[in-house]
């Protein structure tokens, strides 16, 4: 058996291949991993394309899955083409469209025990371009669920501009101002003016989130903490504030 180490923020997952060739990824658990498993499972059953599979524990204890061959990304960097950014955005509209029969009640998530409020679903909340899985340069599925939990759909969305246009950095507004197009008019039913504004409550959602994550001294959040990734979220905030303005006048 051959097992690589494959870092992220979080602590990393572990790619596993076994003597027969299979590769599955191991990850570590928590308290949320049953409500995630059981989302994965009814999402799979709806016939949700782009998901892991959930195959049980090793014997470590690590949740074992699915491995969706293809490679992630780094929004800081990296860029996606404007149809591999219409398919992420239509995948996340299917989604949304299985995952609104997913009404499990009260359940231990992430970020604690929670139960759908009016509007809201059961969202990802981590679609950032590092969580695509991008094959022959097309988006191909997303990973990382372990932050799943109740949320409204445009917050996924919003999350996915943020890391799929990118917005949380400097392009130009004519070009960002084009690719929010595309998101909306791939996602539909969303104008591209109003995306612009629920990434602002998308990101001071995240700062609220990564509060609770160290109050309740969550072991991913802490990591994130001490790899410096939260100081450089804020600055990218910052950052977005000052073009945001010039993105808007470029969507008119």
């Amino acid at each position: 058996m051959e097992s690589e180490h494959l870092p992220g923020g979080s602590g990393g997952v572990w790619r596993v291949r076994d003597s027969g060739g299979e590769i599955r990824v191991h990850r570590p658990t928590g308290r949320w991993t049953p409500a995630v498993h059981a989302l994965l499972d009814f999402l799979r059953s709806a016939g949700l394309d782009g998901i892991p599979a959930v195959h049980g524990f090793d014997d470590e204890g690590r949740e074992v899955l699915d491995y969706l061959p293809g490679e992630t990304l780094d929004p800081e960097v990296d860029a996606v083409s404007d149809e591999a950014l219409a398919h992420a955005a239509a995948w996340l509209r299917r989604f949304h469209g299985a995952v609104r029969n997913f009404r499990p009640g009260p359940l231990e998530w992430r970020q604690g025990e929670q139960a759908l409020e009016p509007g809201q679903v059961i969202c990802h909340n981590d679609p950032g371009l590092y969580n695509w899985v991008v094959a022959d340069s097309d988006f191909a599925g997303m990973i990382d669920w372990d932050r799943a939990g109740p949320g409204r759909p445009i917050d996924d969305v919003a999350f996915l501009c943020w890391s799929g246009v990118p917005l949380l950095r400097e392009i130009p507004a004519a070009d960002a101002a084009r690719r929010l197009q595309i998101v909306a008019s791939s996602y539909r039913d969303v104008d591209a003016n109003e995306l612009l504004d629920a990434v602002d409550a998308r990101m001071a959602l995240i700062s609220e989130r990564w509060r609770v994550g160290l109050e309740r001294s969550d072991p991913g959040t802490i990591a994130l903490r001490d790899a410096g990734i939260m100081d450089r979220h804020h600055a990218r905030v910052e950052g977005f504030r000052n073009r945001r303005d010039a993105i808007r006048a470029a969507l008119r």
